[in-house]
């Protein structure tokens, strides 16, 4: 019976992992349009909203984004935040490989260095970790979802006050990332609730409420980010804190933990993840284009 319990988990989480590849895909659409749209749409007073929203680009990635949420959605409900959300990175490489199709660019061989260590570390912390779902006992308190909520608030309120550049685009990208990761979780807390007691309980709850609030100021801060500056600054940011933020508040709310024996494995591969995405962040500047070298590399 535990064998069999354990395979099911298993199978679950294996199918979850796969529908967060896909939902990773469609976020990464939905930044790449976003942050173009964004782009065109900003002056020196900031992000014009009316313009912006009128932009065709804008509106696919919005769909794309909510596409990718709904997808999320389904992923937690069958695999743990600890899986689901690091598995989202992959949209970094998949992001970047759409910036280079449309904009007609070469990457840089740092851009193939980050999403090799990206995806590699990513791929060794997914098989090592081996999160424990089986460890909640209560339902996270009030308290603890406000106080989640709250701080996903502040952060990107704040994280907005910062003008363009790299350190507005990176204050934004990663509140926004962190925001990401804390929804991710009140998500799970609310389809537990689901599960337990029904659609009545789930929508009498915090966390659903919570969830919904918590996402569309991800959203926000993510829309702040892609104005203030490159791709390769907010994006990032984004993406590595999300996970960052997911995990242990996981670990708070829900009781998930990660194997402890693990760690020798798993810990290294999350830091070599994170130096990938480093990397990345640190790629942008000029470049050439598909038909012409860049300019010192290779001839």
């Amino acid at each position: 019976m535990l064998a069999e319990a354990a395979s099911g988990s298993a199978g679950s989480s294996g199918a979850g992992a796969l529908i967060a590849v896909l939902c990773a895909a469609l976020f990464a659409v939905g930044a790449v349009l976003q942050h173009e749209a964004a782009e065109g749409s900003t002056s020196a007073s900031g992000l014009r909203w009316r313009q912006l929203v009128r932009k065709p680009t804008w509106v696919v990635g919005q769909l794309a984004t909510a596409s990718g949420t709904g997808l999320q959605v389904a992923a937690l409900a069958l695999a743990p935040v600890a899986v689901v959300q690091p598995v989202l990175a992959v949209g970094l490489v998949i992001a970047l490989a759409i910036r280079a199709v449309r904009q007609r660019t070469v990457p840089l061989k740092a851009e193939l260095l980050g999403a090799a260590l990206t995806t590699g570390g990513l791929a060794v912390f997914l098989l090592s970790a081996r999160p424990r779902v089986d460890v909640q006992t209560h339902e996270p308190s009030t308290l603890g979802v406000l106080t989640a909520v709250v701080v996903s608030v502040a952060l990107v309120a704040g994280a907005t006050l910062l003008g363009r550049g790299a350190h507005g685009a990176l204050a934004c990208g990663s509140a926004a990332g962190i925001a990401a990761g804390i929804a991710a979780v009140l998500i799970s807390v609310g389809l537990h609730a689901l599960h337990v007691g029904g659609w009545a309980h789930a929508l009498a709850g915090i966390a659903v409420w919570g969830a919904l609030i918590t996402a569309v100021v991800a959203q926000l801060g993510g829309q702040q980010a892609y104005a203030r500056g490159s791709l390769a600054w907010s994006l990032p940011a984004l993406i590595l804190l999300d996970p960052v933020a997911a995990i242990p508040t996981a670990h708070l709310l829900l009781g998930e933990r990660l194997q402890q024996g693990h760690a020798v494995v798993w810990l290294p591969a999350a830091v070599v993840a994170a130096i990938g995405v480093v990397i990345l962040a640190r790629t942008e500047g000029p470049r050439a284009t598909a038909e012409e070298p860049a300019a010192g590399g290779d001839r």
